[in-house]
């Protein structure tokens, strides 16, 4: 039986978990997780990886800082086969990793070394990449730097966005994970280390990324559409007011509107004019609205056609 302690925390984890718990030759000793987010009214939620081990009967620790002594002390004693981190969102440092040295592995959402840091499935969309993958790799002191045990491609479709995405790649990862926890020693001695001179990295989305720019590129706009959603989402002003985009289709044609201009309004949508092109916006959502396909939008709503809109 392999032994191993899980550090996770959001929805992208938990289909490893699930995966690594449901596998025979696994024992999911203690699963470490964020702690518990505060909602309303002083109500504490778990996160999706601590909900699952409640769930399942597994042990769970939420510690303020994964490096205090308490936390060396419980792994010491417990002496997993591996510890495997899946987007848990701390930091391990120096003396976890002398103690588990080659033994801390960590999978990551693109196909290294490529996109290195925070959100590398939005950033493959939003910079228009053919292809992505997962990465499962040994965790190092630099960040994402470790040597690569198993990669695993995948196309990206020209519609898709980041969530659909990242429904994909979890369950990708997750069974390329099993396969290196069973097969550990085979992958660790076929290791690679990543190519320097290649990295890229990337950091984290802010909401100030989802603002239009009509005159962008129509590909690289479309890109920063499906990149950016659900978040932190496209949007632009519209009567001083911040409408989200939550669906839209483009039209690749030449034209001499100005971008940004409304050129038509109808039940299939609203057609704006931008670099190289139209976009077609098919569900929109207005702050403290609910989202709303054009069609019905527009049965109870005015949009204004022939105006330039602001980003």
């Amino acid at each position: 039986m392999i032994k191993i302690v899980f550090l996770g925390t959001p929805d992208f984890a938990v289909e490893s978990l699930r995966k690594l718990n449901e596998d025979k030759n696994i024992s999911v000793d203690l699963v470490i997780s964020q702690k518990d987010k505060k909602r309303s009214r002083g109500k504490f939620t778990p996160t999706p990886v601590k909900q699952y081990a409640i769930e399942n009967n597994l042990e769970c620790i939420t510690p303020e800082n994964i490096n205090s002594d308490e936390v060396y002390e419980t792994l010491k004693e417990l002496n997993p086969d591996l510890l495997v981190v899946v987007a848990y969102g701390q930091i391990i440092g120096d003396r976890l990793l002398t103690r588990f040295k080659d033994r801390i592995i960590n999978l990551h959402s693109s196909v290294l070394p490529k996109y290195r840091g925070a959100a590398p499935i939005n950033w493959a969309i939003i910079e228009g990449e053919k292809e992505t993958g997962t990465t499962i790799m040994l965790v190092e002191k630099e960040l994402d730097s470790g040597d690569i045990l198993k990669i695993e491609n995948t196309p990206i479709d020209e519609n898709e966005n980041a969530e659909q995405l990242h429904d994909r790649l979890k369950i990708i990862g997750a069974k390329s994970l099993v396969e290196v926890v069973n097969n550990f020693d085979y992958y660790y001695n076929n290791r690679v280390k990543q190519n320097e001179k290649i990295a890229v990295y990337r950091g984290m989305l802010k909401k100030s990324m989802g603002k239009i720019n009509w005159a962008d590129n129509i590909k690289d706009l479309y890109n920063k559409f499906r990149g950016m959603y659900p978040w932190p989402g496209f949007y632009f002003n519209y009567d001083n007011k911040i409408v989200k985009i939550h669906e839209m289709n483009i039209i690749k044609e030449n034209h001499d509107n100005e971008f940004g201009k409304v050129v038509k309004v109808a039940d299939e949508g609203i057609k704006i004019a931008v670099n190289g092109g139209y976009v077609v916006l098919n569900k929109i959502q207005f702050p403290n609205k609910k989202a709303m396909y054009v069609k019905d939008f527009l049965k109870g709503n005015e949009f204004k056609t022939n105006i330039i809109l602001e980003g």
